[in-house]
């Protein structure tokens, strides 16, 4: 009974083993993979840059630029589509046929051609021809011409040109969209040049910061030697070496995060070494806040686009409007008909002239279709309204965003060298034995933060110019482009 119940716990304890095992989850496919030792590197000679230079590159290969001009092809033909609305259209055609009636073959020939012509005024002009022949004499051929022009729906210069009009100013929009789009790419790429020299500056202070880190583990092992500083107080100064290390690391990393965002947005190889090589030191531009406020009134390119799709909005009610009219329209044809047989010619001419009446009973669509313009026309006039005021508070918040990032570029190198000349003198009393490890390592980790407020306040400075150019619209003309469309 004893060996049963041990047997019985063994088989209890392979089987809870076996449930674990089978539980734990399929090893992960990269488990393999050994572990990067240091962040990614960009491969290759580096590729000095200029920001001038990324603005031209992304000019040239950037996708988004590049894809904006490509749909320009199409909506270009879609314009030359709606402006050939009065241009006269014609058709050409013929047929060679064998026909067998009674038990006789007959060879046919026969040819047609017509033409319409859509006036500007609603009018439709037609003209028809056609003209058979047969191998044994009989032939036939007519002749016709035709009008129909409305007087009251359909008929107008304002409701016929109202499509054409429409197109134009679609055009217009579509010529601001590609307007929209390199401004944002050149925002774009000037932002990521500038996170690159950021990123490279902040290598630089890491390296800068890990050198003064390990100088004073020099300063400390001395003064151990000497016998003025504790053994145990050296602790702190090689933990602060292994922090900074791991600062460089970061540091090292966010540079190559910043080089392939902007290999990316310039459409290079993403392996290419960018450098930035531009100082990003800035100066002070004074901003005229009603002058930038008129420049993005009359420069922004969403409310150029909004003010046109008003445009548009008024011209489809003109349509809407007419659209509810009765159907009157003047009619005119005229008909000639010759069949030339074996002894005779028969010649007949037809022409009508008359008012053609059609009165909708029940049909509400008109109307709708009315008050859906309406509606559109009343909603394009307070979304205007509303960017309108988006515009000016956008400008009002940028141009305050420039003056207070100035603020913070004046105070930055006053804190920078109060800290360094801080932590001079706390370097100078280290060695007299009159300031504790701690202050200096403190000191030192408070220049590190000057050193990184100064780079940012800089760049923050820039960044906000630049975001002040795409608030009031003038991002194009501050770099001098002009676009080829």
């Amino acid at each position: 009974m004893g060996n049963n119940r041990i047997s019985i716990w063994a088989a209890l304890s392979l089987t809870m083993l076996a449930t674990s095992v089978w539980a734990q989850p399929a090893p992960s496919p990269l488990a393999s993979v050994a572990l990067p030792v240091g962040p990614y590197i960009p491969s290759g000679q580096p590729l000095e840059l200029k920001l001038d230079e990324a603005v031209a590159l992304a000019l040239r290969y950037n996708r988004h630029v590049r894809s904006a001009y490509l749909q320009r092809t199409v909506q270009r033909f879609d314009l030359r589509i709606a402006e050939r609305a009065f241009v006269p259209r014609g058709e050409i055609g013929t047929e060679i046929a064998q026909r067998r009636t009674d038990g006789r073959v007959f060879d046919e020939i026969s040819a047609q051609a017509s033409a319409s012509w859509a006036t500007p005024l609603g009018g439709q002009v037609g003209f028809v021809w056609s003209r058979s022949e047969i191998r044994n004499g009989l032939g036939h051929e007519t002749t016709g011409v035709s009008l129909v022009q409305p007087l009251l729906r359909g008929g107008g210069l304002a409701v016929n040109m109202a499509p054409v009009r429409i197109a134009r100013l679609q055009e217009d929009i579509n010529r601001l969209h590609l307007e929209a789009t390199v401004s944002g790419s050149i925002t774009s790429v000037i932002t990521s040049y500038r996170n690159l020299v950021q990123a490279q500056e902040q290598v630089r202070l890491a390296e800068a910061s890990l050198e003064r880190m390990r100088e004073l583990l020099a300063t400390n092992r001395a003064l151990i030697d000497a016998g003025r500083m504790a053994e145990a107080d050296i602790i702190q100064t090689q933990s602060g070496v292994a922090n900074q290390e791991v600062a460089l690391l970061q540091t090292r990393q966010q540079l190559a995060s910043a080089q392939l965002a902007l290999v990316h947005l310039l459409a290079l190889a993403s392996r290419t070494n960018v450098v930035a090589v531009d100082d990003m030191q800035a100066n002070k531009v004074d901003v005229d806040l009603e002058r930038a406020l008129v420049t993005a009134f009359s420069s922004r390119i969403d409310l150029q686009a909004q003010q046109i799709a008003l445009e548009q909005a008024r011209q489809f009610g003109v349509v809407a409007r007419n659209a509810r009219l009765w159907d009157v329209s003047l009619v005119a044809s005229a008909m000639r008909d010759d069949g030339v047989g074996f002894w005779q010619s028969n010649e007949r001419t037809d022409t009508s002239i008359g008012l053609r009446l059609s009165v909708p009973l029940g049909d509400l669509s008109g109307r709708q279709n009315w008050l859906t313009a309406q509606t559109n026309l009343k909603t394009a006039e307070l979304a205007l309204e509303e960017l309108k005021q988006a515009v000016e508070n956008q400008v009002l918040d940028a141009v305050q965003s420039v003056e207070a990032s100035w603020h913070k570029v004046e105070a930055a190198p006053r804190a920078k060298s109060l800290s360094e000349q801080a932590l001079k003198i706390a370097h100078e009393k280290l060695r007299f034995g009159r300031a504790s490890n701690f202050e200096v390592l403190s000191l030192q980790s408070d220049l590190r933060a000057a050193d990184a407020q100064e780079l940012a306040a800089n760049i923050a400075y820039l960044n906000a110019l630049t975001a002040l150019d795409q608030q009031i619209g003038s991002t194009l003309s501050t770099w001098r482009i002009s676009l080829h469309d």
